[in-house]
C-alpha cells in the first residue's frame, strides 16, 4: 500500500506488500491496514496475468477499498512477470536472500523484489470498477515506504501448521508453535524480505510487528485470537477478520490464507521449470529443497 510520503503495499503484496499484499503478504491483513492510510499504491505481482489468484483478489479488494474509503486515491499496480525471463534477476535475488537457499525462499524473494520495484501497469480509467476492459498504461510507483504484513500469520494462527499443532496439542500445542514462529521470524523471514525490498531503494515497515501490537495480542486469550475449530477463512486469524469487518471490509474478512508464492503463481512456474511438473515438485517437497546447482540460473 502506498501512502504519499510515499508508501506502497505488497501482495500480495502476502504482498506482500505489495504486500498488499503479500506479500503477501496476506490480502486480508493488508486491506485492513489500507483502510487506515492515505493515498496508496497497491502493488500486485502475477506470474499468470489476470488469472493468478492474488490478481483476482487484488481487483476485488480494490473495489471494496473504494467503497469504504472513496475519498482516497487507490492505484492498483499490476506487475506481470515470467520466470523464464528472469534468469539474471533470479541469480541476483539468490544473493539477496542468502543464507536462505530453498526454492520457497527464492520464489518469495523474487516476488517481493519485483513488487518493491513497483514497475508495472495501471488502468487508464478513472471509473470505480477498474475492470479488464480498460486499457493499461505503464506506471512505476515512486513510493519509498512499503507496508509489509509479516507477523500477522505468526501471531494470529494463520498457517496450516498451526491447525495441525492445535489438533495434536490443543491450545498449549498451538501456543508453543506460535511462540516458535515468533522466535525465528527474524531468521526465516525478516532479513530475507528486508534485503529484497531494500535492494530497490525502498524501506520496509512491519505494522503487525509494532511493539504495541505485540503487547495487545499477547494480552488477549489465544482462543479470542483464533478459533481453529472453525474452517479456514473464518477461524484462522479470527481477531484480524473481526477488525476487517469493523472497518467495513466484509469480503476481505473471509479471504483464505494464501502465501505470495502460490497466490502469484510463481511456485507453479518454478515447479515446472525445476521439477518438470507440480506433481513431481510436490512429491519432492519442492519448497524445502535447497538450491545447490548454479546451472539453474544459467
Amino acid at each position: 500500500m502506498a501512502k504519499r510520503e510515499e508508501s506502497g503495499v505488497m501482495n500480495g503484496i502476502d504482498g506482500k506488500w505489495r504486500g498488499k499484499s503479500e506479500k503477501t503478504f496476506g490480502l486480508a491483513d493488508c486491506l485492513t491496514i489500507f483502510k487506515l492510510t492515505d493515498e496508496i499504491d497497491l502493488l500486485n505481482v502475477s506470474f499468470d496475468g489476470q488469472l493468478a489468484p492474488d490478481r483476482k483478489s487484488a481487483k476485488a479488494g480494490l473495489k471494496e477499498l473504494k467503497r469504504v474509503a472513496p475519498s482516497r486515491r487507490w492505484r492498483l499496480v499490476e506487475i506481470d512477470a515470467a520466470l523464464s525471463d528472469l534468469m539474471f534477476e533470479s541469480s541476483h535475488v539468490m544473493s539477496l536472500i542468502n543464507p536462505a537457499n530453498t526454492y520457497m525462499d527464492l520464489n518469495i524473494g523474487i516476488a517481493l523484489w519485483l513488487a518493491s520495484g513497483g514497475d508495472g501497469w495501471v488502468s487508464d480509467a478513472n471509473a470505480d470498477d477498474n475492470d479488464d476492459n480498460h486499457a493499461r498504461i505503464k506506471y512505476k510507483s515512486n513510493a519509498k515506504i512499503l507496508l509489509v504484513g509479516s507477523g500477522a500469520d505468526e501471531q494470529c494462527a494463520g498457517y496450516g501448521r498451526h491447525r495441525t499443532s492445535y489438533r495434536r496439542g490443543s491450545w498449549l500445542g498451538l501456543h508453543e508453535e506460535m511462540k516458535l514462529d515468533m522466535q525465528r521470524i527474524w531468521k526465516r523471514n525478516l532479513g530475507r524480505d528486508d534485503r529484497c525490498i531494500a535492494d530497490n531503494g525502498k524501506e520496509a515497515r512491519f505494522p503487525f510487528l509494532d511493539e504495541d501490537v505485540l503487547k495487545v495480542l499477547l494480552n488477549i486469550p489465544l482462543w479470542e485470537v483464533a478459533n481453529l475449530d472453525q474452517p479456514s477463512g473464518i477461524g484462522d486469524k479470527k481477531i484480524l477478520r473481526e477488525v476487517a469487518e469493523l472497518l467495513g471490509l466484509y469480503e476481505a474478512a473471509v479471504l483464505p490464507k494464501r502465501a505470495i508464492q502460490f497466490g502469484s503463481r510463481i511456485a507453479r512456474e518454478s515447479n515446472r521449470k525445476n521439477f518438470g511438473s507440480n506433481r513431481a515438485a510436490n512429491q519432492a517437497s519442492a519448497g524445502s529443497v535447497r538450491i545447490c546447482r548454479k546451472s539453474n540460473f544459467n
